[in-house]
């Protein structure tokens, strides 16, 4: 077991995941921890009965696991239960931080709800905050078996909105023949958050009733989805899927095949499952679970198909186009999305290289230092540097559009929705690249850039940046990356949007208008700069003689010399500049 703790990552992986966990010991360790917990006296009772509900943690040397085990609860009474609480009522409110712009509402199981409510302020809110201390330094894994997988299911959400997006070692929730616990809303709020969905490992056996029980609680069409990956096993062995719609069909097919399973009230044996499934792999050397040939796909799906023992059963009441439709097509879905799916911290290396051609080309454009800077040398499109750059600042505002976009999607709760290196990374991007966005927008004689013209994802960067930077000092990591980024660029990245503001205002009094709101929106921006200039938060290309700022400020200073802002007008901006001041600032 000591791939463990290099194997953090496998979690963001469903057949990883199966792999890790059956070939080594957390599978087996899991269900260890559950029956230890059961024995004679846990006699079934009332599904909503948390007086005898065992919470219990087991020690191992890599990792920490936290066993739920509850009363035996017949299936009758669940079915009784089987009802949906939508998110929107008092019974759900602990889970409403899942809702979010693509998930505004869902529902979850009246059972496993009302049992965690009946825990939550007694056992599970002491140990949300004990694990959550305890996780900086040894993963944790989350398992129960039926009822008692639902509530770990539910706790695991729970603590994931408790810990910080950074933290590496992430719980993982291992249930064993739990009944699904929500409906499509509840599954799309979790699957859309991917690094939350990878969390979760459901091990259902072909003979266990009580995985596919909601799916006969209605006569048409469940109204409960599942989340996460589900292992599915038979006495032939197991198989590892993904797709709701897959996992769906199997456990109704399933569900057909034994037409009930194990009794009402008595809890499935999963050790000679586990111990099979790990026999299994050492026997064949390789994985059980390894990634399909996309070529021959459906020939896969048929071989795990024949792994839970559903092989004779589908050949006989499914032809070769429901099978494709409703097995097939959907796991086929998740691995495309997969291999198109750029890995993040590749993809945000890339970016990485492109800003450093911005760099280079923001040096290029100061090098002698009469120029007009990036600013306006992108403006005005004066070299061929101007018109290359152009394909990577396409490049950085797609791959940062669809990165704030994913961010604003995921379920909400306190702190930034972006990782702090992801943080750092924007703001870079921000303060380099937006000032170009203004240039195209202001060269095309458009006013009222902020707002009118700022691209969403420009505004977010901005908000969560400001969002973390107000989070308590010891909460905030890396700050002085913070600092770096802000020597190296003016640090408000809408500087040149004011600057061509306050020209057009310039323009607009020295042809003869007279407004005193534009007046007091020169004596604005000129605080506005002096401020940047004293907090050194603005970056000394804005004094190249081409400049937008210069340019500025020459029309500004013929305005003061015909004293059309009054006769007695001597800011300090205005002195700072007549005195050559800006000509020694660094």
């Amino acid at each position: 077991m000591d791939s463990v703790r290099a194997a953090k990552p496998l979690f963001s992986d469903g057949l990883n995941l199966a792999n890790l966990v059956v070939s080594s010991d957390i599978l087996c360790d899991s269900w260890a921890a559950i029956s230890a917990q059961i024995d004679g006296n846990h006699q079934s009772q009332s599904p909503s009965s948390s007086e005898t509900v065992k919470i219990q943690e087991f020690e191992h040397p890599e990792y920490k696991i936290i066993a739920f085990v509850t009363p035996l609860v017949a299936a009758s009474h669940l079915q009784e239960e089987a009802d949906l609480v939508p998110s929107s009522s008092s019974e759900a409110s602990e889970f409403q931080f899942l809702c979010s712009q693509d998930s505004q509402s869902f529902a979850i199981n009246k059972a496993a709800i009302s049992l965690f409510n009946a825990l939550r302020d007694s056992k599970l809110s002491p140990l949300k905050a004990q694990v959550a201390k305890s996780s900086k330094s040894i993963p944790h894994i989350i398992t129960g078996g039926c009822l008692g997988g639902s509530i770990a299911s539910l706790f695991t959400l729970w603590l994931l909105r408790r810990l910080d997006s950074a933290t590496k070692n992430r719980p993982l929730c291992i249930t064993f023949g739990s009944p699904l616990i929500g409906d499509d809303g509840f599954q799309q709020a979790i699957s859309q958050y991917s690094t939350w969905n990878s969390c979760f490992l459901h091990v259902a056996h072909m003979d266990d009733c009580f995985p596919r029980l909601f799916l006969l609680s209605t006569a048409e069409q469940s109204l409960y989805r599942p989340f996460g990956t589900f292992l599915l096993c038979s006495d032939l062995g197991g198989a590892c899927f993904e797709a709701p719609d897959t996992i769906i069909e199997l456990l109704t097919l399933m569900s057909r095949e034994r037409n009930g399973g194990t009794a009402d009230s008595q809890i499935f044996n999963y050790k000679s499952v586990i111990e099979s499934l790990e026999q299994r792999l050492i026997c064949k050397n390789h994985s059980a679970f390894s990634v399909l040939d996309a070529d021959s796909f459906q020939a896969g799906i048929n071989v795990q198909v024949a792994a839970i023992g559903l092989m004779q059963i589908q050949l006989q009441n499914m032809d070769s186009d429901a099978l494709w439709r409703k097995i097939v097509m959907p796991e086929k879905d998740i691995l495309e999305r997969k291999n198109q799916a750029l890995d993040p911290a590749k993809a945000l290396n890339k970016m990485k290289v492109y800003l450093a051609y911005f760099e280079w080309y923001k040096n290029k454009c100061e090098d002698d230092g009469q120029g007009p800077g990036y600013y306006d040398s992108f403006k005005n499109k004066m070299f061929k540097r101007d018109h290359e750059v152009v394909k990577f600042k396409t490049e950085l505002e797609m791959y940062w559009k669809a990165v704030v976009e994913e961010a604003e999607k995921r379920p909400q709760f306190p702190g930034a929705p972006l990782r702090s290196r992801w943080l750092f990374a924007g703001t870079n991007y921000r303060r380099m690249v937006e000032p170009l966005h203004i240039a195209e927008y202001c060269k095309l004689g458009n006013r009222s850039y902020i707002s009118k013209g700022r691209s969403k994802h420009f505004k977010l960067l901005e908000q969560w940046l400001d969002e973390h930077q107000k989070q308590p000092r010891n909460s905030v990591p890396n700050n002085s990356k913070i600092k770096k980024i802000t020597s190296s660029l003016t640090e408000d990245s809408c500087f040149w949007a004011h600057a061509e503001e306050a020209r057009i205002t310039c323009r607009l009094l020295n042809s003869g208008g007279s407004n005193s709101a534009e007046i007091k929106n020169l004596v604005d921006f000129e605080k506005y700069v002096m401020g940047l200039l004293k907090s050194c938060a603005v970056t000394s290309d804005i004094f190249l003689e081409s400049s937008s700022y210069m340019q500025w400020w020459r029309e500004y200073e013929d305005m003061l010399s015909k004293r059309l802002m009054g006769t007695s007008h001597n800011s300090e901006l205005t002195r700072y500049m007549k005195d050559g001041e800006y000509h020694c600032y660094k």
